[in-house]
């Protein structure tokens, strides 16, 4: 594991000042207390503080130099429960998974690259199968997300880019995460800041399937 310069150098300061060189003491003089006791008395930490600091702070850079993050980990653990609960699936998923989406990095947006299958779908009447992942709360809508997957938590995508649609509805359906079939016309749209990339408009929608717990 690699410290970073200045923290390596703070470091080796509290190291020096806590295990430094004594000077010599005249023999007629009384012995000197204890290091730890006199660092107490002045208040300064003590040897065992520095050493839990220390290893607190190696252990953080650890877990950043690792890469690990803890949204990250808790996207997967989502996702590894939503593969548990009831997906729809189909062949109209399997199309618009093929377009490619990546994350620009001086921008940090999201880009899409559409494949000739996916641009052939673009505005033509298109119907699909989704679970609805609302975007407002009102008993009913005409404008929500879906995706192949059951939603476990609001403030998460419901899936990846490739695979969830922003649907316009002409009239309103009753919302909840429920099962839906929706009709329309598909969009290709670039919304790189929300990571949508699909839309329907003026679509109509009817629920398949309730889900207990919708809005």
């Amino acid at each position: 594991m690699s410290i970073r310069a200045e923290h390596g150098l703070l470091l080796a300061l509290l190291l020096l000042g806590a295990c430094g060189e004594r000077s010599a003491q005249a023999p007629d003089l009384p012995s000197p207390a204890p290091a730890s006791a006199e660092a107490a008395e002045a208040g300064a930490p003590l040897e065992a503080d520095v050493a839990a600091e220390a290893g607190a702070d190696e252990a953080m850079w650890a877990e950043f130099e690792s890469g690990q993050d803890p949204m990250v980990e808790e996207l997967v653990s989502e996702r590894a429960l939503q593969l548990t609960l009831p997906t729809a699936d189909g062949p109209q998923w399997a199309k618009l998974r093929k377009t490619s989406v990546w994350v620009d990095e001086p921008t940090q947006l999201f880009r899409a690259r559409h494949p000739a299958e996916v641009r052939a779908l673009a505005g033509k009447p298109f119907k699909i199968q989704g679970f609805m992942l609302p975007l407002e709360m009102a008993e009913r809508t005409t404008r929500f997300l879906i995706s192949p997957y059951t939603p476990v938590c609001f403030y998460h995508p419901p899936a990846e880019p490739n695979e969830v649609i922003e649907v316009w509805l002409k009239r309103p359906i009753r919302a909840g995460y429920h099962l839906v079939e929706v009709e329309g016309v598909l969009t290709l749209t670039d919304n790189g800041e929300k990571g949508l990339f699909f839309q329907i408009h003026d679509g109509a929608a009817r629920v398949v399937q309730e889900v207990e717990g919708g809005l």
